[in-house]
């Protein structure tokens, strides 16, 4: 039985967030959040000479007063903007407690809560080694429940493959969007190459970096054997106080290395320990202006 991650409370939660979102931003981000192309919206746009079956609605009767000729008023329309939760479901995932996984779904939850309340599209895209079996597009408030039910059940396995992961989604995916990366970006294979190429394909690209508190600051001494969650590789290491300043040393590198990545491919980034109240991360996600550009 999947653990239960969501709750009334947790409900509770997200609609605050969300009404705090609002004022945060008082519809200006979201209103950059949308593409837009001609049509019948309402900020006008421009003018184009009329054609039989344009809506008569449209005619600009005082431009007719002066020049005697009929043109068709055009105006902005908003598209719906489709917001991609690619998360992170590979077994280096489902370590800690709470695991990186489960915090990691609470995150996508809120942020997919604050799209669907905005009438915005959301998907959510599981990946490990390749893409897994995608939740049903879902729009408007009411579809939080299947949300929840979704990430529940969804289960942490595979090694991690992500620049494939993003390869797959990138070639797959017509309707661009917002794609929010939520993962710990452990891959001896690298994720450069499949973040450029999502961006690369005009998608807004966000990551969102989990990691867990005895990944950032170990507390072992002595002999300890350590087993490779992904490819169940066992190494014997001997810990002492040299051993754990170098690790801490490569572990700020490798943080410091995806930042830079992400900030010179114009991509929102952010760090966060999964025992940190998640609701605080929403809040920082929201005050930053990280989830939507």
């Amino acid at each position: 039985m999947a653990e239960r991650l969501f709750d009334e409370q947790f409900l509770k939660k997200l609609e605050y967030l969300y009404l705090v979102s609002k004022k945060i931003f008082a519809g200006r981000v979201h209103a950059q959040s949308r593409s837009r192309k001609l049509g019948w919206g309402m900020e006008f746009a421009d003018h184009r000479g009329y054609n039989p079956g344009d809506d008569l609605r449209y005619l600009d009767w005082n431009l007719y007063g002066r020049v005697g000729l009929f043109f068709t008023k055009l105006f902005h329309e908003e598209e719906n903007l489709n917001i991609y939760f690619l998360l992170d479901v590979s077994r280096s995932m489902d370590f800690g407690t709470p695991t990186k996984l489960n915090f990691a779904k609470k995150v996508v939850a809120a942020l997919a809560y604050i799209g669907l309340a905005n009438l915005d599209t959301v998907h959510i895209v599981p990946f490990a080694g390749d893409l897994g079996q995608e939740m049903r597009t879902v729009r408007g408030k009411g579809r939080i429940l299947k949300v929840f039910d979704y990430l529940e059940n969804l289960p942490a396995g595979g090694p991690s493959d992500i620049s494939r992961a993003l390869r797959n989604f990138a070639s797959r995916t017509k309707d661009k969007g917002l794609a929010v990366i939520v993962s710990d970006f452990y891959d001896e294979q690298g994720y450069a190459k499949g973040m450029r190429l999502v961006s690369a394909n005009r998608f807004d690209l966000s990551a969102i970096q989990v990691h867990h508190r005895r990944e950032a600051e170990p507390k072992y001494r002595g002999s300890v054997v350590f087993v490779d969650a992904e490819t169940e590789e066992t190494r014997l290491v001997n810990i002492n106080t040299k051993v754990l300043r170098r690790y801490r040393e490569e572990y700020e590198r490798y943080n410091q290395e995806l930042r830079r990545f992400c900030h010179a491919l114009d991509c929102h980034y952010l760090y966060t320990l999964a025992n940190v109240p998640f609701e605080d991360l929403i809040l920082n996600v929201l005050r930053q202006g990280q989830f939507v550009k």
